[in-house]
């Protein structure tokens, strides 16, 4: 058993910045070897001073979840300093397990979140068409993860203005966006996640290989473009110091990768796609992993290479064309059939 602990002494300034200025106050911190204590007084504009206060846990656990949810929040959480966690995603199983990291490791229970969907079409004009979608996504999340009904915001479902779509597709329930709001602990668990992002390089493999099937689940996009054969998997970052972190750790672990443009690294060629196939790099999305796997069966020989969809291609041939095509479209939708043969 591991027992190994993240020590979160290690990530707490001496200050906490508040309000759209972020005026900085001094924080007093207390520990024993279970928690931490946190206060800081803020004074206002008649003199009087109020104070705030936090208690979080010390330690988190040192293991493959955790790292894989740092690299999903790595990819995925807001990082501004607006006084809010906000992680958001379209599939549910990434959703719960993050989630369920916080309830764990910060005693933040999972019917605590404030949440809201988000849908990729115009807001439909159509009222019944309006409420029968917002009925299947709000239902789809309500009952694919442990969020609370009455946390929503008044607006539960969010709409996109530039985008041509009109229609949701039949297996699209959107993106949930899950929020909590809490100054002092969301600047906490934002220090905590950019330094040991930072530190990955300098941990030990098996770290860097949770730490970047998190980033793979959470930025990365499958490419097959068939007239060239150009198969690649794109990561994606904001900021130049994030795309030369994923670089480096892909690098520790076997995997080139180059720059492109300036908000992309690229891993392609055969032997580092087999590397990400060995390495399990991309299995936390199940989405991606499953175009992924797909695009490995367009190399020649694969299944004698690396050992796999040999077995898997003998069951599936044997399985007719339209219950094929039934399969497909039900892991389209979010549903794992329980009996495909």
């Amino acid at each position: 058993m591991n027992n190994k602990k993240i020590d979160l002494l290690e990530f707490i300034s001496d200050k906490v910045k508040c309000g759209r200025k972020e005026k900085e106050y001094p924080l007093h911190v207390t520990n024993d070897n279970v928690y931490i204590t946190f206060s800081y007084f803020v004074y206002m504009n008649n003199n009087a001073k109020r104070e705030h206060s936090l208690i979080i846990p010390r330690y988190v656990s040192w293991n493959n979840e955790t790292f894989e949810v740092l690299g999903l929040l790595q990819a995925e959480m807001g990082k501004t300093n607006n006084g809010c966690i906000v992680f958001c995603n379209h599939e549910y199983r990434l959703i719960n397990m993050v989630m369920k990291w916080f309830e764990r490791e910060f005693e933040l229970m999972q019917n605590e979140w404030r949440w809201y969907i988000k849908v990729n079409i115009n807001e439909p004009q159509d009222e019944n068409y309006k409420k029968e979608i917002e009925n299947k996504v709000v239902n789809h999340w309500l009952n694919k993860t442990k969020i609370n009904p009455t946390k929503n915001y008044p607006k539960t479902v969010s709409y996109i203005k530039n985008t041509e779509n009109k229609r949701l597709k039949f297996y699209d329930y959107g993106t949930l966006i899950i929020e909590h709001k809490s100054n002092l602990f969301s600047q906490i668990v934002k220090r905590y996640v950019k330094m040991m992002s930072e530190r990955m390089p300098k941990l030990g493999v098996n770290e860097i290989r949770g730490f970047m099937c998190g980033i793979i689940a959470g930025e990365s996009n499958v490419e097959v473009y068939m007239p060239d054969k150009r198969y690649r998997i794109y990561i994606s970052a904001v900021k130049k110091e994030e795309l030369e972190l994923y670089h480096v750790c892909l690098s520790i672990l076997g995997i080139c990768s180059k720059q492109y443009q300036n908000d992309k690294i690229i891993v392609s060629k055969r032997e580092n796609n087999v590397k990400l196939l060995k390495q399990r790099l991309m299995c936390l999305s199940h989405e991606k992993y499953s175009k992924f796997l797909n695009m490995m069966k367009l190399y020649p020989n694969i299944s004698e290479e690396t050992g796999y969809f040999s077995a898997a291609k003998e069951v599936w041939n044997k399985i007719p064309q339209e219950k094929v095509n039934y399969i497909l479209d039900l892991y389209k939708s979010g549903i794992k059939p329980k009996d495909i043969v």
